[in-house]
């Protein structure tokens, strides 16, 4: 008997993943191997957050909650968007998932049927693409231009009668760029004009370098009319691991959502979400650190990355991402990759994982040392011209 189902069709494997698997099995084989393909943050967990999550414990708050959350974490959530200039009401307007991947898909299944056509601002992260296939809709890529600049007559184009929805990601994963305000408006007013709700990833947020300020979807729509934004506290806190985000969005979505999370997980996970309490209301001061200890990083692998022959690399205004063009080597991102891991010990993620598009980039996560990247990038630099 064949158990799988037809579902399993439309969910491949992580193509970053797929390389962090050979990597492995390289290292294991005792080759020095340099991690460029897995976005997150090598920071530790803030200290403050790691003991508020350990006074839980102790405190044996490891029981249940709420579907949407505690109550002090959906205060603390509107409380973060508050002192931003952003009103909502924690208690109605926010869920709590375990992990933002989690809200995203609880608000794909609330809002899109299947037969959906749903637009992409590419590149854009795999996971989106599998997650819209999953609910049985049709992901429809738009293009954007270097650094995921808007190309508002692409998108104008892309839009018809069976589009739904679109997603955006702003600071965006794989290149780092970043969506303006005004880019924002005129979402938000085609969102209007043709009847599709706006996902806005907002996960990078604090993540960004050289004065910008990253405008929240929440700003140009207030009322939440057309929009769920996405956002968790794996980057901006360094809490991959701890598995905590959550969606914004209005009374029927998020209610929604909650159905479904009381069908499935049930809840994120209790102490959890306390360490989130403190993460949203505690110190600060860590993300500032972040940002510039990745300010450096980023400055040093897209000036390293430039001067190598054939390559071409624009600096990011956000995330931990760059997405160099190796169009010049005339061959797939995917061989490519796995040439240059096997032949240096760099690892990193096949552009065409991000849309058809952008197969002859590979996306770089730079959240290792600035030592680490030197040597990675001396060891590209000796390589990659032997190929042309």
């Amino acid at each position: 008997m064949d158990w799988t189902s037809h579902t399993m069709e439309r969910i491949p494997e992580s193509d970053t993943l797929k390389m962090f698997d050979l990597a492995k099995r390289l290292e294991s084989e005792g080759k020095k191997i340099y991690h460029f393909e897995v976005g997150q943050p090598d920071f530790p967990t803030p200290k403050n957050v790691v003991i508020a999550g350990i006074d839980a414990l102790k405190k044996g708050l490891t029981k249940y909650t709420p579907a949407r959350g505690i109550p002090q974490l959906l205060d603390a959530i509107q409380g973060y968007y508050k002192s931003r200039g952003i009103t909502i009401n924690g208690r109605k307007n926010v869920i709590v998932t375990p992990g933002a991947k989690m809200a995203l898909f609880q608000g794909f299944l609330s809002t899109i049927d299947a037969g959906d056509d749903v637009l992409l601002l590419s590149p854009a992260w795999p996971t989106y693409r599998v997650m819209i296939r999953t609910v049985n809709a049709k992901p429809v890529d738009v293009c954007t231009e270097s650094n995921y600049t808007l190309d508002e007559e692409a998108l104008k184009h892309a839009i018809s009668r069976t589009v739904s929805a679109l997603v955006i990601n702003t600071p965006n994963n794989p290149t780092g760029g970043v969506l303006t305000k005004e880019n924002l408006r005129l979402i938000y007013d085609l969102a209007m004009d043709h009847d599709f709700v706006v996902f806005s990833d907002e996960i990078y947020e604090t993540l960004v370098y050289d004065g910008f300020k990253q405008t929240s979807m929440l700003e140009v729509d207030p009322t939440m009319e057309r929009t769920l934004v996405i956002n968790g506290m794996s980057k901006s806190y360094s809490m991959t691991g701890w598995r905590l985000g959550y969606a914004i969005g209005n009374e029927e979505t998020i209610s929604n959502m909650t159905r479904i999370q009381q069908n499935t997980t049930s809840c994120a996970t209790s102490f959890v979400q306390y360490a989130g309490v403190e993460a949203l209301n505690g110190d600060q001061s860590s993300i500032a650190a972040m940002v510039k200890e990745y300010h450096a990083r980023r400055d040093e692998i897209t000036r390293l990355f430039n001067e190598i022959e054939g390559v071409s690399c624009v600096s990011p205004m956000g995330a931990f991402y760059v997405f160099p063009d190796f169009v010049k080597y005339g061959v797939s991102s995917t061989t490519l990759a796995e040439l240059i891991l096997k032949k240096t010990g760099v690892c990193c993620t096949p552009g065409l994982a991000f849309g058809a598009k952008y197969d002859s980039h590979l996306r770089f996560s730079y959240p290792v040392s600035l030592a680490e990247i030197r040597e990675g990038m001396a060891k590209l630099a000796q390589f990659l011209p032997t190929l042309i």
